[in-house]
C-alpha cells in the first residue's frame, strides 16, 4: 500500500509539470520514506509542533510522508529543551522536483550538494554515486542519510561539515545544489563550480525567505543568474537571521499613524521579497491577543539590534497605531520600500537576479546594471 501511495505522489508530480525531463524514473526508484526518521513533527497551532512516531501513529506518519508537503524532522538543532524552531526537514516533493529540473543535469555531470538526504538519493540515481559529493553539517542527519543511501545501494562521498565551504577535494563540479537557503551565496560554491556550470540554491532575506536562485558560473569565480521561482527552505546554519525576540521596553517610543494599511506590506510574496531587498536585517511576525484577536492584531518588526516597530491593523490611521523604538524607523523603511516596489511596476521576484563577484554580490532588477542592493 505504501509503494502504491508513493507511486501516486510521483504521478501527481508528473501531472503538475514539476518533474523535469528524465527525472520520473529517479523519483520512482528513490522512495521518500527511508529518509524520514521514526519521529517527526506535525504542525500544531500557530508556529507550534507536536511529535509523532511511525510506531505509535503509523497512519498519520505515512500520510505525512506521502503528502506533497515538507516533513519536519528536527527542532532546535536536536536540543530537546529548545524553543521549538524547525531546523531540519525532508523537503516538499514539488520543490525538490523543481530544483532538480533547474540543475539541467546530464548523466556525466558531477554534483556538489549541500544538505544530505532524499535529494542525495535522487542525484545518485540520475548521475551515479561516484559523481555525487554531499556535505551535511548535522552529524545525526548525515548518519541517517548515509544509512538510507546504503540501503538503497548508493555510496556517494558524504562529508560531515559546513556546506558553505563546499568540498574542494573533488572540485571543480559541474553543478552545485543546495537544499538550504542563504542570504549570501557562499564564495566556495562559485569557486568550486566549473566555468559553464550551474548553481541552484534557495535564497532569501530575513524579511522574506522565498527565492530560488539559478546561477550560471563564468570564469574568474564570477556568476550571474535570476530567481526562477518561489521556494521556502530552512537556512544554512551559518546564515540564519538573528532569532532575538522583539523588545518589550517602551522607553523613548515614538507614536504615530500608519501611511498604509499594514497588510499591504505582506500582500504578496513579490511585494515582501522586494521589501526584504530594500530593508536590511529586518524580521517580522504577526501577533494578537486570543481574547480579542481583531482589535489586537498587529505586525511586529525588529532588526535584532535595538530597533522595533509595532503596527496595529485596527484603526491603523490613528495617532497611536504605530509604536517605534530604537534608532531605525523600521515601519517608515518598510512603507518606503513598498512604495519603491509600486513605482517599479510591482515586479514579480522572477524579474530580480544576482551577480556574484569575488568580493561583492549585487541583487538587481531586470538586468545586472540596475542594482537594487549590494552585499
Amino acid at each position: 500500500m505504501n509503494d502504491s501511495a508513493y507511486g501516486k505522489l510521483v504521478a501527481r508530480l508528473g501531472e503538475s509539470g514539476a518533474l523535469g525531463v528524465g527525472w520520473r524514473g529517479a523519483f520512482l526508484r528513490t522512495p521518500r520514506s527511508p529518509f524520514v526518521p521514526e519521529r517527526i513533527w506535525i504542525e500544531d497551532g500557530p508556529g507550534g509542533y507536536r511529535p509523532i512516531t511511525r510506531q505509535d501513529s503509523p497512519e498519520e506518519w505515512w500520510a505525512k510522508v506521502h503528502a506533497d508537503d515538507v516533513v519536519v524532522t528536527q527542532l532546535d538543532d536536536g536540543d530537546d529543551n529548545g524553543p521549538g524552531v524547525a531546523t531540519s526537514s525532508v523537503s516538499m516533493p514539488t520543490l525538490v522536483a523543481r530544483m532538480m529540473a533547474e540543475l539541467d543535469l546530464r548523466p556525466t555531470h558531477s554534483v556538489l550538494e549541500i544538505g544530505s538526504g532524499w535529494s542525495t538519493g535522487l542525484l545518485c540515481e540520475r548521475v551515479g554515486q561516484d559523481r555525487v559529493v554531499s556535505v551535511e553539517i548535522d552529524a545525526e542527519v548525515a548518519a541517517r542519510a548515509g544509512s538510507a543511501l546504503e540501503s538503497a545501494g548508493h555510496r556517494p562521498l558524504l562529508i560531515t561539515g559546513d556546506g558553505t565551504q563546499g568540498f574542494p577535494g573533488k572540485a571543480p563540479y559541474d553543478r552545485v545544489s543546495s537544499t538550504a537557503a542563504v542570504t549570501r551565496v557562499p564564495r566556495a560554491w562559485v569557486e568550486q563550480c566549473a566555468p559553464g556550470g550551474v548553481a541552484v540554491t534557495p535564497w532569501g532575506t530575513p524579511f522574506c525567505n522565498a527565492g530560488l536562485l539559478k546561477l550560471h558560473v563564468h570564469g574568474e569565480h564570477r556568476a550571474v543568474g535570476r530567481f526562477t521561482g518561489s521556494v521556502n527552505f530552512m537556512w544554512v546554519r551559518g546564515q540564519r537571521p538573528p532569532a532575538a525576540a522583539p523588545m518589550s521596553d517602551r522607553t523613548g517610543s515614538r507614536y504615530g499613524p500608519s501611511p498604509i494599511e499594514p497588510g499591504l506590506a505582506l500582500e504578496s510574496v513579490h511585494c515582501a521579497f522586494a521589501i526584504g531587498l530594500r530593508v536590511p536585517a529586518v524580521r517580522y511576525r504577526e501577533a494578537w491577543n486570543v481574547s480579542d484577536p481583531e482589535a489586537t492584531r498587529r505586525l511586529v518588526l525588529w532588526d535584532g539590534n535595538g530597533s522595533e516597530a509595532v503596527v496595529f491593523y485596527d484603526n491603523w490611521q490613528g495617532s497611536d497605531a504605530v509604536r517605534q523604538t530604537g534608532p531605525r524607523n523600521l515601519w517608515g523603511e518598510v512603507t518606503a520600500a513598498r512604495a519603491w516596489w509600486e513605482a517599479q511596476g510591482r515586479p514579480e521576484f522572477t524579474r530580480f537576479g544576482v551577480s556574484v563577484l569575488p568580493d561583492v554580490q549585487t541583487v538587481w532588477l531586470d538586468h545586472p546594471g540596475n542594482a537594487v542592493t549590494t552585499m
